[in-house]
């Protein structure tokens, strides 16, 4: 077994790694969409959020991007057909994002074969090993948001 030091070195460049191949993936999808990075990343902040219909502004929040770039997205998510934009009924200065029917399906299929096969290799996981995954993903998201939130003491 390797000391603990060695184990801590290949986290780390394992870490890095991760975060390479998870950008190269995002830029794969993207390109198969025609849209960009920032494009799909917005895409999928607002399919996923809580919050539904997503206003631009809280989109913007999310994400921690500019009001100017969250609007040139959506122009690119709106012209790709994958989202609409509309006023609020309640407040006419709100905007209210709506996901077009069926746009959803597209983004999945170029998801489904990475999703399949890392479903597959979750299942080979045992409880344990999957609590231990759970804990650190959660670790380092924190540590991410609150370092992206201002907290240098993180």
């Amino acid at each position: 077994m390797k000391p603990a030091s060695i184990e801590r070195v290949d986290l780390v460049r394992l870490r890095f790694i991760l975060g390479i191949k998870l950008s190269a993936f995002n830029q794969f999808v993207a390109d198969q969409l025609g849209l960009n990075v920032t494009d799909l990343e917005c895409l999928e902040v607002a399919y996923s959020d809580e919050v539904q219909p997503v206003t631009p502004g809280r989109l913007s929040k999310l994400t921690g991007l500019s009001p100017g770039s969250i609007t040139s997205s959506l122009k690119n998510l709106e012209k790709a057909g994958l989202i609409t934009r509309e006023p609020d009924p309640t407040d006419g200065r709100r905007i209210l994002l709506r996901f077009v029917p069926g746009g959803r399906a597209a983004i999945t299929a170029c998801f489904e074969p990475v999703n399949r096969h890392l479903a597959e290799f979750d299942g080979t996981l045992g409880y344990d090993e999957l609590k231990s995954i759970r804990r650190y993903f959660c670790g380092v998201l924190k540590i991410i948001d609150d370092h992206l939130k201002g907290d240098q003491s993180v």
